[in-house]
């Protein structure tokens, strides 16, 4: 690797320094040769001497010029993920000097125009955080009256907007809350059949209200590493997912179990499924997919959320979906796979 690099070093130098090479072979040496051409009694010895001094003049300022941007063209022969990789640390000759200063100056706006940015990122965040909290006091009033009318006619439709509303804030503070997440991480040892059931206990209601039915299969024992409340989330997600593109009478299946290489946590429906040009970016930003488009309940935050909290315990996700016969969501907590 380090003969590579030396090498990319060494014809990115030569590259610029060419024309220099060039010219002294057109100039110093090249003269003398046709003069020794024209003139019959030239003195051959002389000009070996001279040729000779020339070159190693030559050499002494190409072996000079390496030395002095030797820091420089360090910086072309690999690439270079972060900006602070282009500063110098400790510049030779009077280029890398003025390159230092020209990129210490371009480093110092950039920091200050991206402190700016985070400055106002935190204002908007902080104002998103009140307008949720200040949403939630009229949802909830709204929700105890259809709730004190018996959830009868009109003020049923009114509680289920209502609780769809709470839900779409509920998502949009989740989504703030994993610029965080780091902050807010404990790993411990989880059973995988309790958290599943207190995630199935915490949608019993809109389990019934669908007329959907969970079902729950594990060992008792099966338990992983990793952040209980973090993974409880990801489930929640998955299972009110299930739950939006499942019709009354079907089956939601929550099973926990063990492979050869990694234990693995499953949430299986007989929803519609995932049209197969939709399955590769189900977890991207915003995707809805066709299902999302048709249902007119999907917001693009949820399998987004989960694919990004899954990565940053450790863990992956795959999926697999049949059209109109449903998908299957497995969480793999690989064991050699640190947090």
């Amino acid at each position: 690797m380090k003969a590579k690099r030396l090498r990319r070093h060494i014809k990115l130098f030569l590259a610029d320094h060419l024309w220099i090479v060039l010219l002294f072979l057109a100039a110093p040496v090249g003269l003398p040769i046709f003069y020794l051409a024209a003139v019959e009694q030239a003195d051959v010895g002389a000009w070996l001497y001279y040729g000779g001094l020339a070159l190693f003049v030559l050499l002494c300022f190409l072996l000079y010029r390496f030395y002095a941007t030797w820091n420089l063209y360090e910086l072309f022969c690999d690439e270079k993920p972060n900006l602070e990789d282009f500063l110098l640390h400790a510049p030779k000759g009077s280029e890398e000097r003025r390159y230092q200063v020209l990129m210490q100056e371009f480093y110092r706006r950039y920091a200050a125009k991206l402190s700016g940015m985070e400055d106002d990122r935190r204002q908007n965040k902080l104002m998103i955080y009140r307008w949720v909290h200040q949403l939630k006091t009229p949802l909830s009033v709204i929700q105890l009256i259809a709730q004190k009318n018996g959830y009868q006619s009109d003020y049923k439709k009114v509680a289920q907007s209502a609780a769809q509303i709470q839900y779409d804030l509920d998502q949009l503070l989740n989504m703030y809350k994993l610029d965080a997440i780091q902050n807010d991480f404990h790993v411990e040892q989880v059973s995988l059949r309790q958290i599943a059931k207190d995630s199935i206990n915490e949608l019993k209601s809109s389990f019934i209200e669908r007329g959907v039915f969970p079902k729950l299969e594990g060992d008792e024992q099966l338990a992983v590493y990793s952040d209980s409340k973090w993974l409880r989330f990801v489930l929640y997600q998955l299972l009110t997912n299930a739950l939006k593109y499942s019709d009354g009478g079907k089956t939601i299946v929550v099973r926990a179990y063990r492979t050869q290489a990694a234990s693995v946590l499953s949430v299986e429906d007989e929803g519609c499924g995932i049209q197969p040009e939709d399955i590769p970016r189900i977890f991207d930003l915003f995707f809805t997919g066709q299902n999302g488009r048709l249902r007119g309940e999907s917001t693009g935050l949820g399998l987004y959320m989960v694919k990004q909290i899954v990565e940053y315990l450790g863990h992956s996700i795959q999926v697999e979906s049949s059209v109109g016969k449903g998908s299957k969501f497995r969480i793999i907590f690989e064991e050699k796979k640190p947090l």
